[in-house]
């Protein structure tokens, strides 16, 4: 039951985020310009390419708490963990901030190809992006608290609440004092502030109390370093991998052409919308089952979550495939934006679908601890497709970007989900490829295309605007619900309930 409350919470929370994220990237082009919204997108890609300093502190916060949640672990000894990670997660911050502000000249100047914005407006944008980094860096180790503590209703109802002022604040202020980027970094900055204080206050009201005050400990660190450095490896990497197709972009393409780069990967992102509620929900799950060493209710949550993942991304992202102009169409309400984005959009959600049935084996790695195969997981696939970027970038320009996202996740799932399967689960691949991945696919590949075709060949049968396109996906819901057992046990316990009441 904690479960589904824990999934339904992050689903509301990542959905609402969406969806303010979806309305207000028009809002914000209308406002600021394309260009100034390349410099939201670069923000993006920078706030990302930190992400490999966070050392695994965040996950390995996550899992520790987790632990110590089933383990019972003695109160001080967790706020001084507590206390210790936050103290080098702040540090690291501080640190960031500093060298972007130090940065921001050269970066302007020598970096970001702006064509009609001032490089001392670019510079202040940057000035300010370092600001709101120093504020915004430590959410994610706060987050990792919140889901190792199981506190996940509380950690997205703040999400939503700061997300709704960040965003909607922003516009007001666009809109009623200056449509400028200096007036829209300067609110995030403050949002984040306000933001990072709520976090910090909910975790430490939700650990265990103590009577003495916690103090920086090298003896957690020395527990959990293994761990961590295990993770921070996976990070390096990894960034090479997700980051580095932006970080080219944004230097040698105009800054123009990279916000429809970054646009195409807005929309591809909102997959992760649907997949984070669902693993943050279970990797807590799946640690305190390996902690226990309770075998038969891991390889149950295991193959629930897999199959919920797959059940969920489906249907979502073959219909952005599918229909990928009419939903940008709807969205932009700008044919020069479709036009550029639209093979883009298309090569990113396929590639973001294949990353998405990747998740849950990963997080069950690191449930284990086991941060190796992972790492080299990346490295292998750092060494053989970085250099590639250079080439499919040149030749292809920011299209070929997106070849290097989907190369990189084909290859990651052809290579290690068998690995996984076989050092971990031991004979339950062929119960993921079956079950978790092909009978979800299959219904749901067959009747959007088989709906494509038919509007393709009678328009007049269904206009693709909004509630087309929403009719459409309850369409496909529906023939699938046929076929997949979850879905008609849903649709069981709907008829059920709706019989009672």
């Amino acid at each position: 039951m904690k479960l589904s409350i824990n999934i339904a919470a992050n689903f509301l929370g990542r959905a609402w985020v969406a969806g303010i994220g979806i309305v207000m990237v028009p809002l914000y082009i209308k406002f600021l310009g394309i260009e100034s919204y390349g410099l939201v997108g670069f923000y993006s890609t920078l706030i990302g390419s930190m992400g490999l300093l966070d050392l695994g502190l965040s996950t390995t916060l996550n899992r520790e708490l987790t632990k110590a949640r089933v383990e019972k672990t003695d109160a001080t000894t967790v706020r001084n963990l507590v206390f210790t990670l936050e103290c080098i997660y702040w540090s690291i911050g501080l640190l960031i901030a500093v060298c972007v502000v130090a940065l921001a000249p050269a970066i302007a100047t020598h970096w970001l190809q702006a064509k009609n914005l001032p490089v001392q407006t670019v510079s202040k944008a940057v000035i300010l992006m370092g600001a709101v980094m120093a504020f915004q860096w430590p959410i994610s180790l706060y987050n990792g608290g919140m889901y190792g503590l199981d506190k996940q209703v509380t950690d997205n109802t703040i999400m939503v609440c700061m997300t709704t002022l960040r965003s909607v604040g922003v516009v007001l202020l666009l809109w009623l004092v200056a449509p400028t980027i200096e007036v829209f970094f300067i609110w995030q900055a403050i949002i984040s502030f306000i933001y990072v204080f709520a976090m910090r206050t909910g975790l430490w009201y939700y650990l265990p109390k103590a009577n003495t005050w916690p103090k920086f400990s090298k003896d957690q660190l020395k527990l959990i370093w293994r761990f961590a450095a295990g993770m921070t490896s996976i990070s390096i990497v990894g960034f090479l991998l997700m980051q580095a197709d932006k970080i080219v972009l944004s230097k040698v393409l105009p800054l123009s052409q990279f916000a429809y780069y970054i646009l195409a990967f807005t929309v591809a992102g909102g997959i992760n919308m649907i997949v984070n509620p669902i693993n943050a929900a279970i990797f807590p799950r799946l640690t305190a089952f390996v902690t226990s060493n309770d075998r038969p209710g891991l390889i149950n949550a295991y193959h629930k979550a897999c199959r919920l993942i797959a059940l969920t991304v489906f249907p979502v992202g073959l219909i952005l495939i599918f229909f990928a102009s009419n939903i940008l169409l709807i969205w932009t309400k700008n044919p020069v934006t479709v036009a550029k984005t639209t093979l883009m959009v298309q090569i990113l959600v396929t590639g973001t679908i294949i990353n998405s049935l990747m998740v849950i084996p990963y997080l069950l790695q690191v449930a284990y601890g086991k941060t190796r195969l992972s790492f080299y997981q990346n490295l292998i696939a750092a060494i053989i497709l970085v250099p590639l970027l250079f080439w499919w970038v040149h030749l292809y320009g920011a299209v070929g970007g997106t070849f290097v996202w989907l190369a990189v996740n084909t290859g990651s799932l052809l290579i290690t989900i068998p690995i996984i399967h076989n050092t971990l689960l031991k004979g339950e691949l062929k119960n993921w490829c079956i079950n978790d991945v092909f009978i979800p696919l299959l219904p749901n590949l067959i009747s959007i295309t088989v709906i494509k075709l038919i509007v393709n060949k009678y328009p007049e049968i269904l206009k693709l605007n909004l509630w087309g396109i929403g009719i459409i996906f309850l369409l496909v819901v529906f023939i699938s619900s046929f076929f997949i057992s979850e879905m008609r046990e849903l649709k069981k316990r709907v008829r059920t309930a709706i019989l009672k009441s």
